[in-house]
């Protein structure tokens, strides 16, 4: 008998990035749509090219420098204008020139949107959603719709939001997708609207819920069972206003409730920690009770509750942590711990099979590290120099003697302020003592490290500092509180093209950023093949 399966829909670089407070780069696009496709989904919206810029460059990079094993990419637009055609609508010919195999095309479902909002005659918005369909797949395009407002539509005038699907049917379109925009609906109501739609439509119909009345994901599978055959939401339900699906929460549901496939490859097992990573690149916290991937999902406290795990864990869980790549937080399992270092360990090309006393050891102080702040969920460079140590197989191209730095500030021009850093360091065997300045601490730092040993180490002019993220950890202590640095670091050789994440944990931004900043340049030199002096 054949698995069934749902195509997963990932739209965190387009609809999720419309969060408060989320502003993603290209460089943080650029690192976030490879774990994506890790995580299995099927396709990832990239973006909206032609109207926002910054996905206009991103998916130029796109198309050069990544590939996906698992995922197809796809752009998102509107329809043509009312007093234009496909052909020579600009945005249209921007989502062709974005070079994406498919464009998802948002288009008015509800009549009132059609004569308020686009201020169109009913007939004419059905003739731009047919017809920039039927432009796109002459033009070699897998063509989605989203229907904009669609329940809400159909709820007033289900006729027409229909025809609305049907003239994209009729363009070609082959997957419909139902938008719950202002995300109202409730389940039972989804069900019923999608069965009834199905039975109208030849195309695959789809789902896209926003999470307004806290039923997202129940939505999405409610719209499942209505014959829904393709799925749209964001990692960690990010989105507008209070977000969209939580794609990992419904695939999860699909996958282990329903014996129904949605993410390819092992990506629901590693779930936890690309939503983590994803985390960590939106400067994000992780929310802990999450569903599935939260630290608090499979946590369980003490008592008879611990008592009853420890005979059998499914007493008291509702599914196994280790199917979405999380633990049980109580028992803390050694051994669960020790598979995923090993694991690790064998990602990064370090054989640990068997170094049973090794595994403990780097579990143990990973674990550590992690309560005192630090994550290496989106820090591999970090995690892989922890290893090494633990291996003893971590080169020494510097020591540390001391470092300062000084912020000098003009009372009468406040924008002004001259930071100067001095680092004394033993590099091929001599002791350097050199100054740096900066547009900061921080870079001061940077400039001074890297004057103290560039002599020893030319390979470090390649290394690039790419992005820097800092989140404060226990706010509540105020002025007192533990600071992380996330630091992405790139080399800039073209037949290299190797960027990597390095984490520091600090009672201030300037000390965590000194063991991240001087992390980022070990691992570079490690991996360019450069030995120790």
């Amino acid at each position: 008998m054949t698995t069934p399966s749902i195509e997963v829909y990932d739209t965190t670089l387009r609809d999720g990035a419309q969060q408060e407070g989320m502003n993603l780069s290209v460089a943080d696009k650029m690192a976030i749509a490879p774990l994506l496709d890790e995580l299995g989904a099927g396709i990832i919206e990239g973006g909206w090219p032609g109207a926002v810029p910054k996905d206009t460059e991103f998916f130029a990079l796109v198309a050069k420098e990544l590939s996906f094993t698992h995922a197809q990419f796809a752009a998102f637009g509107m329809t043509r204008r009312a007093d234009s055609t496909a052909a020579a609508d600009p945005q249209v010919r921007a989502l062709l020139d974005s070079e994406a195999p498919i464009v998802t095309l948002v288009a008015k479902s509800d009549i009132r949107h059609a004569e308020r909002a686009l201020k169109v005659q009913p007939d004419e918005n059905l003739a731009m959603i047919e017809e920039t369909v039927a432009f796109l797949v002459a033009e070699g395009r897998r063509v989605i719709l989203d229907a904009e407002h669609f329940f809400d539509g159909y709820t007033y005038d289900p006729d027409y939001a229909v025809k609305a699907l049907l003239a994209a049917e009729a363009g070609g379109a082959d997957t419909l997708v139902l938008c719950d925009t202002n995300g109202g609906q409730l389940p039972s109501d989804v069900l019923a609207t999608t069965t009834a739609v199905a039975a109208r439509v030849s195309a695959a119909l789809g789902i896209h819920a926003h999470n307004d009345s806290g039923c997202a994901v129940a939505n999405s599978i409610a719209a499942v069972d209505g014959g829904a055959v393709h799925v749209q939401g964001c990692v960690n339900g990010y989105g507008e206003r209070t977000g969209n699906a939580d794609i990992v929460a419904v695939a999860a549901n699909l996958e282990i409730k329903r014996d129904t496939r949605a993410l390819a490859g092992e990506g629901l097992r590693e779930a936890t920690r690309i939503t983590h990573a994803i985390s960590e690149i939106t400067n994000i916290a992780p929310f802990a009770r999450q569903p599935y991937v939260g630290a608090s999902a499979f946590a369980h406290k003490a008592g008879l509750h611990a008592s009853a795990i420890k005979v059998d864990p499914d007493l008291y869980q509702h599914t196994r942590p280790e199917y979405v790549g999380n633990d049980m937080r109580m028992l803390v399992s050694e051994m669960a711990g020790r598979a995923s270092i090993e694991l690790k360990g064998k990602e990064l090309g370090f054989d640990l099979t068997g170094k049973k006393e090794l595994l403990s050891r780097v579990t143990t102080r990973v674990k550590n590290a992690e309560a005192e702040g630090y994550t290496f969920d989106a820090a591999d460079a970090s995690f892989e120099l922890l290893l090494r140590a633990e291996l003893e197989q971590l080169p020494q191209y510097w020591t540390t003697e001391s470092w300062r730095c000084i912020v000098e500030t003009d009372p009468d021009d406040p924008t002004q302020a001259d930071a100067e850093a001095t680092v004394k360091m033993v590099a091929g065997g001599q002791r350097q003592v050199a100054v740096g300045e900066g547009n900061g601490p921080v870079n001061a730092l940077d400039q001074a490290l890297r004057s103290a040993v560039a002599q020893f180490y030319p390979d470090i002019h390649r290394f690039e500092l790419t992005d820097f993220k800092v989140r404060i950890m226990d706010a509540s202590h105020g002025t007192d509180a533990v600071t992380r640095v996330l630091i992405t670091t790139t080399d800039t050789d073209p037949e290299v093209a190797r960027t990597w994440r390095t984490v520091g944990v600090g009672p201030n931004i300037i000390e965590a950023s000194w063991e991240a900043l001087t992390d980022a340049l070990v691992y570079g030199l490690i991996h360019a093949g450069v030995p120790a002096k």
